[in-house]
């Protein structure tokens, strides 16, 4: 009997000490770059426990001039956060955009240090990496085995794709660079931005979700890396692909069935700007409609000049005609076709899209008398309410979004629409 007892106490130190070497987690984040940081940072942020692995003893990356800018939204949302949770301190260091590498770096170690959900495995070398059922399992040369749902390639070199002789150019940078990225519907799965062309003639490119699922390696992620044409924002990218992870690990699927507008979404409440709107401002009060309203596509954005450089533009004080809207409003809602054969107007009045939105939307006379009494309140417009005024593309958009609401229609990988 005592033997018999000795044995499973033995047998119960060992598997203790078994699964102590075994951590489970949500996400595993692998590589100390910039797009890790960010990986690590919003996939813990997203709710889900995540572990953010590096081979260094420290973190030590390198940041753009976008990097940082990026770096400062983070820390100030999660200081909005603390505003609404009285008591709790902020004890990371207080931001300057010109601050040093020491000093941007002990920044980044405050944010990691108070994220919940995070945790930081330094100085640790990965032996082996292989499926476990719609997961991955992860042996460390230490001895310890992780266990994740999801996993994150942010090595410098995509290494650990590498290891798994998975084809990451088959999805990388699924992107638009030298075209207008609007003339495809590409652009409505976007979830990161890049730069083409030079610091002084430079172009935005749109990032879609695919690029970071590479084909036949469920719920394994990279991020994409620069190429001779394309320059990724890291921290954008990165911010994505931990988005993406947390996404599949929450909801407990995989990457096949991601869906877009979920992750757009998400992205959207951490303060992305998914598509860079020259003329809207962070600050505007109607900043998240011209998101949805751009990634819709129901009203595009349009491709400009600011000295040598093409950005986007919202164009917010132009006008609108029925025509520029039929198709796209053809695409989302086919009952509206009827209104548009019995009104053609070169340029629209406040009345006409009210109209169209009436008739789209099946609302009766209600909807003029809510729109006129919120015009300055629920609508944040500084213009007059009259019916007869022309309608301007920032009012159109706002108003299409909250009546209209076409960015909850879902959208695949390619940004066709699902019924």
């Amino acid at each position: 009997m005592t033997k018999y007892f000795s044995s499973l106490l033995i047998l119960g130190i060992l598997s203790l000490s078994l699964s102590a070497q075994t951590k489970k987690t949500g996400v595993l984040v692998i590589g100390n770059t910039a797009a890790g940081l960010a990986a690590s940072i919003q996939s813990a942020r997203s709710g889900v426990s995540t572990i953010f692995l590096t081979q260094t003893p420290v973190i030590n990356v390198d940041l753009g001039s976008e990097d940082i800018s990026h770096l400062q939204r983070i820390q100030n949302h999660y200081k909005s956060k603390l505003k609404k949770k009285p008591g709790e301190k902020d004890s990371t260091l207080a931001f300057d955009p010109n601050m040093g590498k020491d000093q941007y770096l002990k920044l980044i170690r405050g944010i990691v240090d108070t994220t919940k959900n995070l945790t930081l495995t330094l100085n640790t070398a990965l032996e082996k990496i292989e499926k476990d059922g719609k997961g991955w399992e992860v042996r460390l040369k230490n001895g310890q085995k992780i266990k994740a749902d999801v996993v994150v390639d942010a090595t410098e070199k995509l290494s650990i794709a590498s290891i798994l002789r998975i084809d990451v150019n088959k999805n990388m940078l699924n992107s638009t660079a030298n075209t207008n990225p609007f003339n495809n519907k590409l652009f409505r799965s976007t979830v990161a931005t890049a730069y083409s062309g030079t610091d002084t003639s430079r172009s935005v490119s749109l990032i879609s979700v695919g690029s970071f699922v590479p084909p036949g390696a469920e719920n394994f992620i990279i991020i994409p890396k620069s190429n001779n044409t394309i320059k990724p924002v890291n921290m954008s990218f990165g911010q994505a692909a931990g988005t993406i992870a947390a996404y599949c690990a929450f909801f407990k699927t995989t990457t096949k069935n991601i869906n877009v507008r979920g992750v757009q979404t998400e992205l959207l409440a951490y303060d992305a700007e998914l598509i860079p709107l020259s003329d809207v401002k962070k600050s505007d009060p109607n900043f998240l409609a011209f998101q949805r309203i751009a990634l819709s596509g129901l009203l595009k954005p349009v491709i400009t000049k600011k000295g040598e450089r093409s950005v986007i533009k919202f164009d917010t004080t132009s006008t609108i005609s029925s025509e520029q809207l039929r198709l796209p409003f053809k695409e989302f809602y086919s009952r509206s076709q009827i209104w548009f054969a019995d009104n053609k107007k070169e340029v629209m009045t406040i009345e006409d899209a009210i109209s169209l939105f009436m008739f789209t939307a099946t609302r009766g006379e209600e909807l003029k008398k809510e729109i006129e009494e919120g015009w300055k309140e629920s609508f944040s417009f500084n213009s007059k309410f009259d019916l007869k005024r022309n309608i301007t593309r920032k009012e159109f958009a706002i108003l299409a979004d909250r009546y209209l609401q076409p960015y909850n229609i879902k959208v695949d990988f390619t940004g066709n629409l699902l019924s």
